[in-house]
């Protein structure tokens, strides 16, 4: 069963370039305006669909930005902990190399 819909209200100069352009591409007048119409009605859907993606999107965009800012700073907090290692372990080496050199002096002077 087909839907009727009037459209009132057109003036001449469209009614002639709806004629015109039906006539170029080989349509019925109403061919043409089902045509437009249902273009019309696809492009609001996809509008709707953009725009009811765009939320999630966003917030899937906002929690792998914070992740991406957690990841930094613990990477920044773990380069931190590894150069205190470093030293850490810098300082006891040479405390190590005082205490062995201290030692061999030690043992020295008792062989004297």
């Amino acid at each position: 069963m087909a839907k009727i819909i009037q459209v009132e209200g057109l003036s001449e100069e469209v009614i002639q370039i709806l004629n015109g352009e039906a006539e170029k591409n080989g349509l019925s007048r109403n061919a043409l305006l089902v045509l437009v119409i249902e273009t019309f009605a696809k492009n609001v859907q996809a509008v709707d669909a953009t725009e009811i993606l765009a939320l999630p999107l966003q917030d899937v965009t906002q929690q792998l930005n914070q992740l991406t800012f957690a990841i930094s700073n613990s990477n920044h907090n773990i380069s931190n902990d590894f150069n205190a290692l470093k030293d850490s372990v810098q300082k006891n080496s040479l405390i190590v190399a005082e205490q062995t050199q201290m030692f061999k002096t030690l043992l020295n002077n008792i062989r004297r």
